[in-house]
């Protein structure tokens, strides 16, 4: 029954995910924690991400940034190669608030006309320290949400180009931490069982948002990656409640 609601769970998740430009990582986090325990949690999500990315590929490849995806190469495989060596040391507390806040605060975009132009433009090269730095808080703690959507939303792509380009990128950062991972010894059998399942649960639950994101419109759909965002910050910051409460009561 746990795997039934998980995958039924991993269905709704990633229909939403490919309809807000990712985060499925964060909403699935708790239920395959559940199940396999949290250390198996980030090698576990890198498989079955990296399966719904593939899928995304292949359903909006004409729209990919290859431009971008040049500058995220490089930066985010050595990203994910180190993250995932601190993996098993270091406490990602801290990060894993850090990021839940910068999540919650894009909700100011929300006031942002679409067409209006920002104080700081986004252009190409920008892509390449950003995706390192996020590459590496993804194979440190598993996974970062839609962080850098801001970045893909400022650079001003539609939203077949923001999925196609971004999961492109997602092939090569979980394909680099599953490989990592597996290196240092956490890729279980039971870990490539369930990263599998929910893998390709994930696969067909991007064909029908695809058919979902074909009705909707390019502001629509901004609205909804900055609300995924801020729920994906809050969901980051409730998970971390309990070192948060400790943290306040030390001080």
């Amino acid at each position: 029954m746990q795997l039934l609601f998980i995958l039924i769970g991993a269905f709704i998740v990633f229909i939403l995910s490919t309809l807000t430009g990712g985060g499925a990582s964060l909403l699935l986090m708790p239920l395959v924690a559940v199940v396999v325990g949290v250390k198996a949690v980030a090698p576990v999500m890198a498989i079955s991400i990296g399966m719904s990315s593939t899928s995304k590929v292949a359903l909006f490849w004409k729209h990919i940034d290859w431009k971008l995806f040049a500058w995220l190469f490089p930066s985010t495989i050595i990203g994910s190669i180190l993250g995932a060596r601190l993996f098993a040391s270091l406490s990602s507390d801290y990060l894993q608030i850090l990021i839940g806040l910068l999540l919650v605060s894009t909700i100011f975009q929300l006031r942002q006309k679409p067409k209006s132009e920002s104080r700081f433009k986004i252009k190409a090269w920008h892509f390449a320290p950003m995706g390192l730095v996020v590459a590496f808080l993804s194979g440190l703690i598993g996974g970062v949400g839609p962080l850098m959507n801001s970045a893909y939303l400022n650079y001003g792509i539609s939203k077949e180009s923001l999925l196609g380009t971004r999961s492109a990128n997602a092939i090569l950062l979980h394909s680099t931490k599953i490989i990592s991972y597996a290196y240092f010894g956490f890729v279980t059998g039971e870990v490539l069982k369930y990263g599998i399942m929910i893998g390709v649960t994930s696969m067909i639950a991007v064909y029908f948002g695809k058919m979902i994101l074909a009705k909707m419109s390019d502001n629509f759909f901004r609205q909804i990656v900055v609300v995924s965002m801020v729920l994906s910050g809050v969901l980051m910051l409730w998970k971390n409640k309990d070192f948060i409460s400790a943290f306040i009561y030390s001080i």
